[in-house]
């Protein structure tokens, strides 16, 4: 079995796909400071920890299925690679480099680590199909990749396009009623009265913390509240 087929790998090569589409689309948004958040503070603050994540569940099922060869020709190099790269981000490149990318990076160690799990991925895949072993020994353990069930994941989305259409034209109610219950029909079940309950403790739960707790200009029923 190929090792990166494994579910957990590609999980996490997803996790920083997404996280890394979320820092482009969001690119021009002012992210402010901790005291004083912008609108792209929580946004690029999101995206950095599933980049993180992503490297951690990506490089774990790899690191597990290897030997002790590959260990020292592999993982080693990357380790000390990974280290130097956050060392030089923070310490040397601003003093190199004027670029306010190179700034922004040695200054927020979030997307330093972040940058490096991402740069320690592509190191790892390109040193393990060169001097380690791709397909994972007979006695290991890896967990396959299904065939994807499109009946969900077409609901789903469905369902999120729906909210994002409603949210502005009709409000947050029935964008939540739209989600709910387009999402509910990618399941296997279809309760009514399950649909109905997550409907309504979704909707409480949105209005206390966007509508009062937050204080967001966001319609619960546009004309009505």
């Amino acid at each position: 079995m190929n090792r990166f087929l494994s579910k957990d790998f590609l999980a996490g090569v997803m996790f920083i796909a997404f996280g890394l589409i979320a820092l482009w689309l969001g690119r021009n948004l002012a992210l402010g400071t901790t005291v004083r958040m912008g609108p792209g503070y929580v946004p690029h603050t999101l995206a950095e920890i599933m980049m993180v994540l992503g490297t951690i569940v990506s490089l774990l099922p790899l690191f597990k299925n290897a030997g002790h060869t590959e260990k020292q020709a592999v993982w080693i190099p990357a380790g000390i690679a990974a280290l130097l790269f956050i060392l030089a981000g923070r310490y040397i490149l601003p003093s190199l480099s004027p670029s306010p990318l190179v700034a922004r990076l040695s200054d927020d160690w979030l997307l330093l680590v972040s940058t490096t799990g991402v740069l320690a991925v592509l190191l790892v895949t390109a040193l393990v199909s060169i001097l380690g072993k791709v397909h994972a020994s007979p006695d290991a353990t890896v967990d396959t990749v299904e065939a994807p069930k499109w009946r969900p994941i077409t609901m789903v989305t469905i369902g999120i396009v729906a909210f994002a259409l409603l949210l502005e034209t009709t409000g947050m109610f029935p964008a939540l009623v739209a989600l709910v219950v387009i999402s509910s029909l990618g399941g296997d079940e279809f309760k009514l009265w399950e649909v109905a309950a997550n409907t309504v403790v979704l909707t409480i739960l949105c209005v206390i913390v966007f509508k009062v707790g937050l204080s967001m200009n966001i319609a619960v029923l546009n004309g009505v509240w």
